[in-house]
């Protein structure tokens, strides 16, 4: 029993780490799909990754040492199709007369081995049918696809990473995995009928993806400029490895405005309002009473949202270097440029809070600049 224990704890410790990453792609999924997420489908998928870890750690743990391995001399591949129901009336204990056997049988790996590969596939059939619209034959088959990914892992010696296998291929095995696969396909009424439908569910998504929340906003905010931040290392690397010298370029003033003004004006105006990361997330910048958005709305909107957001903090590293000067008049003038850049920069976030506290869906700079944000979601 050990042996299987340590696998769940392992899987335990390192599938944290895994959610993070995979809760930011579901994230974006569910938002490219629905304009919206619902946790109850995070906690059900996130729970389907969890079981799968831990399978897959199931049949590659414990780890043998190397050269424990290549001392191994025994086959590696059982092909005899029934040699598990053969080997058990072989040796089995089994008396179907005598109930006081039953237990004993049930202890023996001859039994336990085909019954564990069995129950350790019937999770899949129930997520895959809960979580798709799969029907049974499309779930044996990924049952079978899953089974023969693991005995191929073992065969390889987890990938060629030992001199040869250390578990046995068994095509059994494989006749196993993909009957648990079908009978959680079976199970799968039973054990969710108090769970809402994945129908119901993305019915439920699609409706509130006609909204569009600070939250989705926020996101594409985010993926707009982790795109941006990619551009630039990709221009600094280009321009170290071509001159041979490190370069600065885009830390500077000039260079944030040439990205806002490309990137937040030029784009959107030739898509119509979309940047990367609301395309991603399917919202849209529109203009008050316009089919198409006007540049100079776009100009506005985004000269007054970057200017507070992130120019005042380029001009304050041009204002910084009179700080430190002997003339007393230009010390008052650059504090007193600063004490008023931290007081606006601040008053900025704290209505974006407000904002986002009393969910107001228009922002001041989209007063301004007449512009605000709908939803492309189009349900299906």
């Amino acid at each position: 029993m050990a042996a299987y224990i340590e696998p769940i704890k392992t899987a335990l410790l390192i599938f944290p780490f895994l959610a993070l990453a995979i809760s930011t792609i579901f994230f974006v999924y569910e938002y490219r799909k629905y304009g919206s997420f619902l946790v109850f489908r995070g906690v059900v998928l996130y729970s389907f990754v969890f079981y799968l870890l831990c399978a897959y750690l199931l049949v590659i743990l414990p780890l043998p040492s190397r050269g424990a391995v290549a001392q191994l001399t025994g086959p590696s591949m059982e092909l005899s199709l029934g040699a598990s129901l053969r080997h058990f009336m072989e040796q089995t204990v089994l008396n179907i007369k005598d109930p006081s056997t039953y237990l004993p049988a049930m202890k023996q790996s001859v039994f336990l081995e085909p019954a564990f590969n069995i129950l350790i596939l019937i999770p899949f059939g129930v997520f895959l049918r809960y979580l798709t619209k799969l029907r049974w034959y499309q779930i044996v088959l990924a049952s079978f696809c899953l089974s023969l990914f693991f005995e191929l892992t073992q065969l390889t010696g987890l990938y060629f990473i030992y001199p040869r296998s250390y578990r046995l291929f068994d095509v059994n095995d494989l006749l196993h995995n993909t009957l648990g696969g079908l009978i959680g396909f079976w199970l799968e009424p039973l054990l969710t009928f108090l769970l809402p439908s994945n129908e119901k569910l993305a019915e439920t998504a699609y409706q509130r993806g006609k909204e569009v929340t600070l939250v989705r906003r926020l996101v594409a905010f985010g993926l707009d400029w982790l795109f941006l931040g990619g551009v630039d290392i990709l221009v600094t690397l280009g321009i170290t490895i071509g001159t041979g010298q490190r370069t600065e370029i885009t830390n500077t003033f000039w260079w944030y405005l040439l990205e806002v003004f490309l990137y937040f004006v030029c784009i959107p105006w030739l898509t119509n309002g979309k940047t990367l990361g609301k395309a991603i997330v399917k919202i849209q910048v529109a203009e008050v009473g316009r089919k198409r958005i006007r540049f100079t709305a776009l100009l506005k909107r985004y000269g007054i949202l970057y200017f507070f957001y992130g120019g005042y903090s380029h001009i304050f590293q041009g204002i910084a270097p009179f700080l430190k000067s002997e003339n007393l008049y230009l010390i008052f003038i650059s504090t007193g440029l600063v004490v008023f850049g931290f007081l606006i920069t601040g008053i900025f976030f704290l209505v974006m809070v407000w904002s986002f506290l009393r969910r107001k869906r228009q922002l001041f700079y989209e007063n301004a600049s007449k512009t605000y944000v709908f939803s492309t979601v189009v349900p299906k």
